[in-house]
């Protein structure tokens, strides 16, 4: 049974599976393999070669700092946060502290997808080829639960008491549960801040889709 449906992609898994640790362990060949089997289109394997091996040699260069790796990582990732904060809504001093709590349980597990975003961010020249390979592998789902929570949300944003809503709003809806991490009180806050979005909510604008009845 299980070969039935999994066979096929053993190849695929183990030719993915050498990107699992991020750049220590990876070889010109598992990136070969992995570019063979994908077929990934207008990938320049010249420029890819010297990218790959500029990026093991930042990584080298990063791996005898004194500071560990895991910190080093995780300080790239507070200053990448940090600018989002920047140019995005305000958090309360409350859900930063349940932040810094969180990383303080998390077990010190470098994760290969955020080695990848800081070896990208800090090497000097950039790697566009490389990029667009490993962009390409993060995007492959390893299961189906993100989609399944999605039907789950469609649930109730989708009923018998709102079936006139557009598909746009719906949608819009849809990405901000999904993707937002603003608590409803700062959210609360912001919306207090906007005079002219709060006009825009309380007028007529937000009813120009309206749905027509056809004869």
């Amino acid at each position: 049974y299980v070969d039935k449906y999994f066979s096929q992609n053993v190849a695929i898994l183990e030719a993915i599976g050498h990107f699992g640790n991020g750049i220590e362990n990876l070889t010109w060949n598992h990136i070969q393999k992995y570019i063979e089997l994908t077929k990934i289109e207008d990938l320049n394997e010249d420029n890819l070669f010297n990218e790959f091996t500029e990026l093991k040699l930042t990584f080298e260069i990063i791996k005898k700092k004194q500071v560990s790796l895991f910190d080093q990582i995780q300080f790239f990732l507070s200053n990448e946060q940090e600018k989002d904060t920047n140019t995005s809504l305000p958090m309360t001093i409350r859900q930063n502290e349940m932040d810094e709590k969180d990383q303080e349980d998390q077990t010190k597990v470098i994760r290969s997808d955020q080695l990848w975003a800081m070896l990208f961010a800090v090497n000097a020249t950039p790697t566009l080829n490389m990029k667009k390979l490993i962009y390409f592998l993060y995007s492959i789902p390893a299961s189906n639960a993100y989609v399944e929570c999605v039907f789950s949300d469609m649930k109730y944003l989708l009923n018998d008491s709102r079936n006139r809503m557009s598909v746009e709003s719906i949608a819009a809806e849809l990405q901000i549960r999904r993707n937002g991490s603003i608590s409803g009180i700062d959210m609360h806050k912001y919306l207090l801040s906007q005079k002219e979005l709060l006009e825009a909510i309380s007028s007529n604008n937000k009813y120009t889709l309206k749905k027509q009845r056809i004869d």
